[in-house]
Order: C-alpha cells, then sequence, then structure tokens
C-alpha cells in the first residue's frame, strides 16, 4: 500500500499523553494500517457518510494533531479536508443515523478489503473495538462526514 500519511503515528502515539497505555506495537501498527485503509475508503467514496472504530478513531485523532500533515494528506488524498464530527451520536435522536452510517462503512470496508471491519474475536484490540460499539455514543464511531 502506497503511504498515505506523511507523519509518524507511532511516534505520534508514543509520546501522546492520552494514548491507550495498553496497547503493544503490533495492535498500534494495526491500528495504523486500518486507520490508512479508512482514508482510502473515504477517498474512494466520497458521496458517503463514514464511521470509524474505536482504533481508528484513536489513530485519526493523532493524525490530526499534527494539523499540517493532516491538511497535506487530506487534500493529496481526497482534494478536501476529511471533517470529523466527534460530537455525532451524543443525543438519543442521532443513535440511528450513527448506527445506519456505522453499519454501512462496514459493508464498504468488507467489500473492499474482503475482511470485517471490527477485526477478529481473539485479540484485545478487537475486543476494545466490540466493547467500543456496544458501549459508546459519540467518541468511538462518530459519524463523519467526508
Amino acid at each position: 500500500m502506497a503511504q498515505v500519511v506523511t507523519v509518524d503515528l507511532r511516534d505520534r502515539a508514543k509520546r501522546s499523553e492520552n494514548f491507550p497505555e495498553n496497547w503493544t506495537d503490533g495492535m498500534l501498527d494495526d491500528a495504523i494500517e486500518r486507520y490508512e485503509k479508512f482514508l482510502l475508503l473515504a477517498a474512494k467514496h466520497p458521496e458517503e457518510p463514514i464511521a470509524p472504530t474505536r482504533d481508528i478513531d484513536e489513530i485519526w485523532h493523532l493524525h490530526m494533531l499534527s494539523p499540517v500533515a493532516y491538511h497535506r494528506d487530506c487534500i493529496t488524498l481526497m482534494g478536501k479536508i476529511l471533517d470529523h464530527d466527534g460530537g455525532f451520536g451524543a443525543v438519543p435522536e442521532e443513535v440511528p443515523q450513527l448506527e445506519e452510517t456505522f453499519m454501512n462503512t462496514a459493508k464498504l470496508w468488507e467489500n473492499e478489503y474482503g475482511n470485517s471491519y471490527v477485526g477478529n474475536p481473539d485479540t484485545q484490540l478487537d475486543d476494545d473495538m466490540k466493547k467500543c460499539w456496544h458501549n459508546c455514543q459519540s467518541r468511538c464511531h462518530n459519524a463523519c462526514k467526508s
């Protein structure tokens, strides 16, 4: 896969005070790869709203903390900034749209990459993603519009 992100997200994660401490290097590498695939998916389907899993959202936040690189990477890949609506789904009226957006993203992902969007249930990272889907309304898979 061609380089999608021009900032060193591994370095940013290790330097972040807010990054999950329980993530291993392998989990971080997997999340960065999934985030890059998420960006490619957004670029391929600009008309579709998309929603990240928890791991993708963590990496997305790291990327946005380098605004020059984030801007450059989005413009290069999509011709525009991928907007992040971090509060979407926090009110009950938005939950059905959030669920629909997440399920649509999962279908696009599975069609594009041939594997499940929520991953393999045998890994801790995947457990975190599933727990997030069931337990949070806004932070984990915000309905973000490209």
